[in-house]
């Protein structure tokens, strides 16, 4: 911060002239180049890019052995991804068979997850979701919209069913049986 010799007003130090009196100010090159808008913006793309790196990291599949708060973080952040892409490939406009084969490609990914005991009645409400929005998307693509409705509405259900075992699944962590 810097201050008006004229009026006495704080400003930033990239300001060029008095936003009060519209005095000059000298010329500094040290305050200019560390002035708290550049310094905010720095650091606003800085945490932009940390943000993109950690969302670019793989997911790691959870622990098979152990029912702990990391496997079960782990297979939430799973599902809530696979969450995201399905409902992403549903909001198009137009569902190609490229889509529908991602749809099966992360079924197929959560049939093959290894996931402790605790976790493998979420697991199969997951699979049983995802197969059900595979067949959403399969009728909505062959127009046929009542059909797809019916296989949403059984999604719905296979969530809100998964939801409530991963909260059971939460409140009894470590000692799950």
């Amino acid at each position: 911060m810097k201050r008006c010799t004229e009026c006495g007003r704080l400003t930033d130090n990239g300001d060029k002239r008095c936003p009060r009196c519209g005095s000059p100010f000298p010329y500094n090159i040290w305050n200019s180049i560390f002035s708290e808008t550049r310094i905010l913006v720095f650091l606003l793309l800085l945490g932009l890019i940390a943000w993109r790196v950690y969302e670019a990291q793989p997911l790691l599949p959870p622990d098979p052995d152990v029912c702990s708060r990391t496997s079960y973080n782990r297979f939430k952040k799973i599902v809530v991804h696979a969450h995201t892409e399905v409902t992403d490939i549903l909001a198009e406009n137009y569902i190609s068979s490229s889509h529908l084969s991602e749809i099966v490609q992360l079924k197929r990914d959560a049939e093959a997850l290894p996931v402790p005991a605790c976790l493998e009645p979420a697991k199969a409400d997951f699979v049983n979701y995802l197969d059900s929005l595979y067949y959403t998307a399969v009728m909505s693509a062959w127009d046929g919209y009542e059909y797809a409705a019916l296989y949403a509405e059984t999604a719905a259900n296979y969530l809100q069913s998964l939801n409530a075992k991963m909260d059971a699944v939460k409140a009894c962590l470590p000692n799950c049986p």
